[in-house]
């Protein structure tokens, strides 16, 4: 009888860990959006410099942003690196919720523009019943980079970015500790949040634009799905660790 009690508690233990972590947040109201497919042109792929030893790269296995030799910045590998949703969201406050009536997750990217600076991809979104233009932009601007996914036509586009070590939240956005396994709103509601987050790559991200319901999705192992409600979305990076070595 001790035996079986102890082979129970062992199964439901197991079945807590396996189970109850992607469910945690869950009562956020932020949804968990799937990247779908990503496919890049072969004329659109390739590293652009866009400064002071800044760099960005996008092509099949992802965007990636680096410092030198340095990452700064991933998305989800073997997917595609944004989604567009359709629907609203609900409520105010900590009880807010997604309404999703579709998501478009498929990224085709066929052109590269490079003007000083900055770096454009430039595409569309697919989803079952629909297509609109998307574009993902890199862009210097002094200490920082921009980074800004439109979805023409979209209520709302999710950055799939990946889960890096460290990642804590900051204060008034976000709770200041390690974010692991839950979703949040960023702030009580649509209002100015300078920065969300710091990741151990010695990155601090902000997520825009003001005035937008913004979230973020820690849930799936390896991402950090960082939702705006708007048809573009802009996050801020601040390498930190740079401006301590200048």
């Amino acid at each position: 009888m001790v035996s079986l009690l102890l082979s129970l508690a062992g199964a439901l233990l197991l079945a807590g860990i396996i189970w109850v972590p992607p469910a945690l947040g869950r009562d956020s109201g932020v949804r968990p959006i799937q990247p779908g497919l990503l496919v890049v042109a072969p004329e659109a792929r390739g590293v652009v410099t866009l400064g002071t030893g800044r760099a960005a790269q996008l092509d099949e296995t992802g965007l990636r942003i680096t410092n030198g030799g340095s990452l700064l910045f991933r998305t989800v590998r073997g997917g595609s690196p944004v989604s567009a949703l359709v629907g609203e969201v609900e409520g105010s406050g900590s009880e807010r919720s997604e309404q999703i009536s579709e998501s478009l997750s498929n990224l085709e990217v066929e052109r590269l523009a490079i003007e000083p600076g900055q770096v454009t991809w430039s595409g569309h979104l697919t989803g079952d019943d629909r297509t609109v233009p998307a574009s993902i932009s890199v862009r210097l601007e002094g200490a920082r980079l921009m980074v800004t996914v439109r979805a023409k036509g979209a209520d709302a586009v999710v950055v799939h970015s990946a889960q890096e070590l460290g990642t804590r939240g900051r204060g008034p956005g976000l709770p200041e500790r390690l974010l692991r396994k839950r979703a949040w709103w960023v702030g009580d509601g649509p209002a100015p949040v300078a920065d969300a987050y710091s990741t151990g790559l010695g990155v601090t991200v902000g997520l825009g634009p003001e005035g937008t319901d913004r979230g973020i999705d820690l849930r799936r192992m390896g991402h950090t799905d960082l939702h705006t409600w708007s048809s573009s979305a802009t996050l801020t990076m601040t390498s930190y660790r740079r401006m301590v070595e200048e």
